[in-house]
């Protein structure tokens, strides 16, 4: 009978492991780095040590130039032209158009396929131009959405801080009016008798108001703070 695997052949993560470049973020190496940008302001990875370079970002892509992303190789020039983009607010209807062109032109493209395969170039530029005039579109509206997103965060805390302070005044009402009836019991809502007098009334009517307000009293300490086992 062969042999089980062995326990680390079988186990397998469920995400991918941080890039190892983590490691260099360190206190020590960040205080090493802070050092030598106060006596280099200009220093650049190149000039580092080799556990200080990922402690840098890279530099932006040079203009023109290629780039990549998701695995794949992207041209700068493949980007909307900067006079392409609308300076105008956001409009919705701009990306309603564009999603209509792009069924259009990917219709083109699937025509042409079918009838010209050696032409699908220019027909594939024309989807391309349109995805990155609705990405452009898109992007337009992030200002708008982190605005939105912000003021929703705010009004959930408004609401959050209102509820609270809302409960804090149930309660101070709660306490003072277990307090008042306490103070009633004890028989000092009447301080004009003389002692003799609230010994004489007291006598009866405490024994039977002081059982009821010790047990509002319970009730309303059960239902602040829970039922007690």
């Amino acid at each position: 009978m062969a042999d089980p695997p062995p326990a680390s052949a079988a186990i397998s993560a469920a995400f991918p492991a941080p890039p190892p470049f983590y490691k260099s973020f360190t206190p020590s190496n960040l205080a090493h780095l802070s050092e030598l940008q106060q006596s280099n302001p200009a220093i650049t990875s190149n000039d580092l040590p080799p556990d200080l370079r990922n402690l840098l970002p890279p530099p932006p892509p040079p203009p023109n130039k290629e780039y990549r992303t998701f695995g794949e190789t992207h041209q700068n020039s493949t980007l909307l032209p900067a006079d392409a983009v609308s300076k105008d607010p956001p409009n919705p209807l701009r990306l309603v158009q564009t999603t209509r062109q792009l069924l259009l032109a990917f219709l083109s493209l699937t025509h042409c396929l079918a009838t010209d395969p050696d032409t699908w170039a220019p027909k594939w530029d024309v989807m391309r131009a349109l995805f990155s005039e609705a990405h452009a579109i898109v992007n337009e509206y992030r200002p708008h959405q982190a605005r939105e997103t912000l003021i929703h965060m705010m009004e959930e805390q408004v609401e959050r801080c209102r509820a609270e302070t809302k409960a804090c005044d149930e309660a101070c009402g709660k306490v003072r009016e277990v307090l008042r009836r306490v103070e009633t019991s004890g028989g000092t809502a009447q301080p004009g008798l003389a002692a003799e007098d609230r010994a004489r009334l007291g006598a009866e009517k405490q024994q039977h108001s002081r059982t009821a307000d010790e047990k509002w009293v319970w009730e309303v300490i059960e239902d602040e703070v829970g039922k007690f086992d």
